[in-house]
């Protein structure tokens, strides 16, 4: 029997200067490859591609590696640019053949798509090894067959280091993985030992408003993760302790969340903003942090969140509701992880093989649908990568305040 599927890959890539905007449907849920019963012999030039290509990703000598299995397959999938890369923008999807590699070695058994003009695609979520994939098991409390996988990408990073111990500075190989039902990606080495992105402490100022420096280590550890690297751009703009009440208010406060009758409360934490490359990041560290061991920090969105990129969406979204500008405003903002399409036809090939930061928003505007009470806001739901040039709708909806 043939299973037929489709491997459309289109790479939500940062640093394009234009705007995409982009409409959806339900995205599809597997992949889905045509490929021969019988398995034949790859050609010569093809095995020797994909064998220099993990060879080069291992950075090992290409004979460690050995051809396990080769099968002819098609399947549909968008063409690369001149450059040899996945366009971000909407493209038809083209009918490819060539064939489904696995290539072994260094206890690593890879699995490649590779066309027969020897575009080569890493098929990462099918490439995690076995050790890998019970540490998941172990982190999530589930059976490895229960674990949904969005994305994974090869990335470099550096073992944990014990303090007072000498660590190694070269960075290893890893994957980052982003699981279904999880905020944040896993990033873990090849042994599936956790990995990082090295020394954040030195990046903290020498005062800290009286907030524990290990705080702020996580609070850094999340915003380089956000970039997948570090690099001299890193900046703390300021840390200060603040206390403020939901009913009062306060100059100086996270977003108020949802709430009906609020919580007459006076509430102390630390605010922290951090700047990487071109975005700035608002912290809010509740005071109970410093006794909570699986603490994690995410930023404000609304406080987070460009203004550039606040413009952009209003406009797509007065565009889409038909309606000025001036009648649509942002309802929430939150920090998001997605697949290298931002999570639209994530079970793509392509799309599943890397894994960015960016905003899920939502925006009030345009007319409520007939059937729901007058004091009903009409909204629309996009998900928008962190450089704020692919911003993708995903759903129209209806908000209800809170009682």
């Amino acid at each position: 029997m043939k299973a037929k599927i489709l491997l459309c890959g289109v790479l939500g890539l940062l640093g394009i200067s234009s705007l995409i905007f982009y409409a959806t449907t339900q995205p599809q849920n597997s992949i889905k490859a045509e490929v021969a019963t019988t398995p034949k012999n790859i050609p010569q030039n093809l095995e020797t591609a994909v064998r220099e290509k993990m060879a080069q990703q291992l950075q090992i000598n290409n004979k460690l590696l050995k051809l396990t299995k080769s099968e002819i397959a098609t399947w549909e999938d968008c063409l690369p640019d001149k450059s040899g890369l996945i366009p971000t923008q909407t493209c038809p999807a083209k009918s490819r053949s060539g064939w489904r590699v696995t290539m072994s070695g260094q206890g690593e058994n890879w699995v490649y798509y590779v066309t027969n003009n020897g575009f080569i695609t890493l098929d990462a979520t099918a490439s995690l090894n076995q050790t890998i994939l019970s540490a998941l098991s172990t982190k999530l409390s589930l059976e490895p067959n229960n674990i949904s996988i969005v994305a994974a990408q090869l990335s470099k990073g550096l073992p944990a280091c014990p303090i007072n111990a000498n660590c190694k500075v070269q960075s290893i190989l890893g994957w980052r993985i982003l699981v279904k039902g999880r905020e944040k990606p896993f990033f873990l080495g090849l042994d599936s030992q956790d990995l990082n992105y090295g020394n954040l402490s030195l990046f903290l100022p020498s005062e800290t408003a009286e907030m524990p420096r290990n705080i702020g280590e996580k609070v850094l550890e999340d915003v380089v993760s956000r970039h997948d690297n570090l690099n001299s751009n890193l900046r703390v703009e300021s840390i200060k302790a603040i206390t403020w009440n939901w009913c009062q208010g306060a100059e100086t406060a996270p977003t108020r969340p949802e709430m009906g009758i609020c919580q007459d409360i006076e509430q102390a934490a630390w605010q922290m903003i951090v700047i990487m490359d071109a975005n700035r990041y608002v912290y809010y560290i509740p005071k109970n942090a410093i006794s909570d061991p699986n603490f994690s920090p995410i930023p404000d969105g609304m406080q987070s969140l460009p203004s550039s990129l606040v413009t952009a969406i209003k406009k797509e979204a007065a565009k889409r509701a038909k309606v000025s500008e001036n009648m649509t405003g942002l309802h929430s903002t939150t920090p998001k992880f997605f697949d290298g399409c931002l999570n639209i036809d994530n079970q793509n090939l392509s799309c599943r093989q890397s894994i960015q930061a960016g905003w899920g928003v939502n925006v009030f505007g345009g007319n409520v649908p007939s059937g729901n009470p007058s004091w009903a806001s009409a909204t629309q739901s996009y998900n928008v990568n962190l450089a704020g040039n692919d911003i993708r709708f995903l759903q129209s909806g209806v908000w209800v305040p809170v009682p």
